[in-house]
């Protein structure tokens, strides 16, 4: 009840906030659906074709069993658990959450198995960390692919870390995860279907946590490397894109996006506990996890770039911008790569669940 009451006052506030200034609501909603148009679709459509095609193809199935081996000696995690790792790594958030999530309902894992899971499985995909940051934005796929590993090589330390988090030790029954056998029109159908939804979801839950968090932000008018900090813990997207444009070092801007796209910001948290509400686990492993991967991809970037010395970027940080075609050159040569490593496997858990 008072999780309800705290909602309802939270809802309040964000109505009257946006009555009371709705010119500023407009002017941020406006540039939110630019960062959409010209980053966040370009970089990661073209991947969530690809990862649904390979979810309801059933070659995720393949994929997930390359990664079983890993997970009881690393993590404490039954086998099971490699489906929302693999989709954590691979297709972004909050899926690898949801797939923990469904995981546990169907009974592949134990509560304390899920939890472990929740706190490392939930991360940012390659196609956003490469495309939208490194290209887009530095106009440096390198150095995307360093903030891409290192997010992962944090994702799972933190992941051995929370190895012994929960009392309960017990194995979970060694379960197959089974999918539906489509023909390729309707594999091609659904994808399509699935990825014009999935999108729509990030780029609204983009606009809608932008332009409430930059409005609320405008009334304390924050320093400019406060502001994009503050920002990027609310909504991730829009604070990379803000300290993309601060007058710091590159090396001090890609420390603080690593941090930033690490804990993943405010609005992806929600998005997560919307898609583990009914599940009953509790949320404590991940919010602490998320924190943690944070600041060990932080501490990791400082490390890496200390010896690589980025140079400034011949791009217009300002700018923030490719043309669309170059973008979605590197989106799909990125997603042509995504599909040898791995894939969603949520049509496999809903099929598991309905036997």
């Amino acid at each position: 009840m008072k999780k309800r009451v705290f909602f309802y006052i939270f809802i309040a506030a964000a109505v009257l906030l946006l009555l009371l200034r709705a010119e500023e609501v407009i002017r941020y909603s406006e540039e939110a659906m630019r960062i959409c148009y010209e980053l966040i679709i370009p970089t990661l459509f073209p991947f969530f074709v690809c990862s649904s095609l390979l979810v309801y193809s059933g070659f995720g199935s393949v994929l997930s069993r390359m990664f079983r081996g890993i997970m009881r000696p690393l993590f404490n995690v039954a086998p099971a658990g490699a489906a929302a790792f693999v989709l954590g790594i691979i297709s972004g958030y909050p899926l690898g959450a949801l797939t923990a999530s469904q995981l546990y309902k169907c009974g592949a894992l134990s509560k304390a198995e899920a939890e472990r899971l929740l706190s490392f499985c939930s991360n940012s995909g390659p196609l956003f960390i490469i495309g939208s940051i490194g290209v887009s934005l530095y106009g440096k796929p390198g150095y995307g692919a360093v903030l891409y590993a290192i997010h992962i090589l944090s994702s799972v330390t933190v992941g051995i870390l929370f190895r012994g988090y929960g009392k309960s030790r017990h194995p979970s029954p060694a379960m197959e995860l089974r999918t539906e056998d489509l023909p390729l029109t309707e594999v091609f159908s659904r994808s399509l279907r699935k990825s014009v939804e999935s999108i729509l979801t990030v780029c609204f839950s983009i606009i809608f946590f932008s332009a409430l968090s930059r409005t609320l932000l405008s009334i304390a008018s924050l320093p400019p490397l406060l502001d994009a900090a503050a920002s990027g813990l609310c909504e991730f997207s829009t604070g990379v894109l803000k300290i993309s444009m601060l007058d710091k070092s590159i090396y001090e801007k890609l420390i603080l996006t690593s941090f930033i796209v690490g804990f993943s910001g405010i609005g992806v948290h929600l998005q997560v506990m919307a898609v583990t509400a009914d599940s009953g686990l509790s949320l404590k492993p991940y919010i602490i996890g998320k924190l943690l991967h944070g600041t060990i991809a932080a501490a990791l970037t400082a490390a890496a770039f200390a010896m690589i010395k980025p140079a400034a970027s011949v791009f217009s940080p300002a700018a923030a911008t490719l043309s669309a075609s170059s973008a979605v050159s590197v989106s799909m040569i990125a997603a042509a790569a995504a599909v040898t490593a791995g894939a969603a496997l949520i049509v496999k858990l809903t099929a598991l669940a309905k036997k």
